[in-house]
C-alpha cells in the first residue's frame, strides 16, 4: 500500500469517526433536553381556577411528541379548567377555557341528569322553531353553566323572560348545524333516519289536498212546448 492510499484510508476512517461522534452527541443532547410544563397536583373540578395550590411547573424530557402543552402561566392568566383535571395530569391547551367565561344561572324545562364537568348543547323554542343557543357548554351545577362572557347578557335575558330551555348531554360532535327546526322538519329528519336513508332537515311543505275537479253538468234541454189544439168549431 503506497503512502497516498494510506492517507486516503486514514482520512476515510477519521470522517466516519466524526460522523458517528456527531450522531452520538445529538442523541445524548436530545436525551437530556427538557421543557417546562404545568402538572396538576390535586383534582381540579371543571370551571375552577388554576392556582399554585393545585398545579405546579415541572420539567419533562423532550420525547418528540406533539402534545400542545400550555406554554403560558395559567395562574397569572387566571385560567379555568375546561373539564375535570386529575392529579398528575400535564396541562394542555384544550384542558382550559379559551375564552373569558362567566357562570350564569339557568333553569331547564327539560334536561338529563347533569353533574359538574358535563358538556351540554342548549336549545330554546321561538315561535314554531327549535333553535340551538348553546354548544358544548360546561356544567357547573344542574342550575348553572359556564358561557362566554360576551354572551352573558343574552343568557340573562333568556332566563329573565322564562324562555323554555332544553339541554342535551353532548360534546357537540356530529350534531348538524341548523338555523332552527320546525316540527315538520323534525318528523321528516327522524323518519328518514328510521328508514335508513340520509336524514333530511328540510321537510316538504304540507299542502292541503285539492278538492276533486268539478265536472260541469250537461245543460238540461229545455222542455219542448206542445202546441195547444185549437178548439173545434
Amino acid at each position: 500500500m503506497n503512502a497516498r492510499n494510506v492517507v486516503l484510508y486514514l482520512g476515510g476512517v477519521l470522517v466516519m469517526i466524526a460522523v458517528i461522534g456527531a450522531i452520538y452527541l445529538e442523541i445524548v443532547v436530545q436525551s437530556r433536553s427538557t421543557h417546562s410544563v404545568w402538572m396538576v397536583t390535586q383534582e381540579v373540578p371543571a370551571g375552577d381556577l388554576l392556582t399554585n395550590d393545585n398545579i405546579r411547573q415541572v420539567s419533562v424530557p423532550d420525547t418528540g411528541d406533539r402534545i400542545a402543552y400550555f406554554r403560558g402561566n395559567p395562574v397569572d392568566q387566571r385560567k379555568r379548567a375546561g373539564h375535570t383535571l386529575s392529579a398528575g395530569h400535564m396541562v394542555a391547551d384544550d384542558d382550559l377555557f379559551r375564552d373569558e367565561m362567566v357562570l350564569v344561572p339557568i333553569t331547564f324545562k327539560s334536561a338529563p341528569p347533569l353533574h359538574n364537568g358535563d358538556k351540554v348543547d342548549v336549545y330554546t323554542v321561538l315561535g314554531t322553531k327549535t333553535i340551538q343557543v348553546g354548544k358544548n357548554l360546561t356544567v357547573e351545577t344542574s342550575t348553572t353553566i359556564w358561557v362566554p362572557a360576551v354572551d352573558e347578557p343574552s343568557w340573562i335575558t333568556l332566563q329573565a323572560n322564562n324562555a323554555p330551555l332544553f339541554a342535551a348531554d353532548s360534546a357537540g360532535i356530529g350534531v348538524p348545524a341548523s338555523a332552527g327546526l320546525g316540527i315538520q322538519d323534525a318528523v321528516s329528519s327522524l323518519s328518514g333516519s328510521v328508514a335508513g336513508g340520509p336524514p333530511s332537515l328540510t321537510a316538504p311543505p304540507l299542502v292541503p289536498s285539492s278538492p276533486p275537479p268539478l265536472t260541469p253538468a250537461s245543460p238540461s234541454s229545455a222542455p219542448t212546448a206542445r202546441p195547444t189544439p185549437s178548439p173545434t168549431r
